[in-house]
């Protein structure tokens, strides 16, 4: 049963369509969100609008909510933000990469290096 906010008890029927819509609105909606984090450097360049990317992640929470009583449990909201985190390093990295080709730079350059991608524990 989801919420109706017709009922005083706030219960009401749903049909098994309107449940279907509804899980394929929440997932688009997920995706969104998670593709916003993960290009979050062109999504909310400079922090900006304020507060957007709060919003983002507050929204990404409720999205993720079974239902309106039960919050999600931390440890599911860290590992999606860690997974957008981690894409949004290997695009930033695969960028670089691209670039440094483009500008000239042989592989031999970099061949020798170690390069480690740190990830921050949320």
């Amino acid at each position: 049963m989801f919420p109706c906010f017709g009922r005083p008890d706030g219960m009401g029927t749903v049909t098994e369509q309107e449940k279907e819509e509804f899980e394929e609105i929440r997932s688009r909606l997920l995706t969104l969100l998670e593709k916003q984090i993960t290009h979050f450097r062109y999504c909310f360049p400079f922090g900006r609008p304020e507060g957007a990317l709060k919003a983002t992640l507050s929204l990404l929470e409720r999205v993720l909510m079974k239902d309106i009583t039960t919050p999600v449990p931390p440890e599911e909201m860290r590992k999606i933000v860690q997974k957008c985190l981690e894409k949004a390093a290997l695009i930033n990295y695969s960028q670089l990469t691209e670039y440094a080709q483009i500008e000239g730079f042989s592989q031999n350059t970099f061949q020798g290096s170690t390069v480690r991608i740190f990830f921050l524990q949320i």
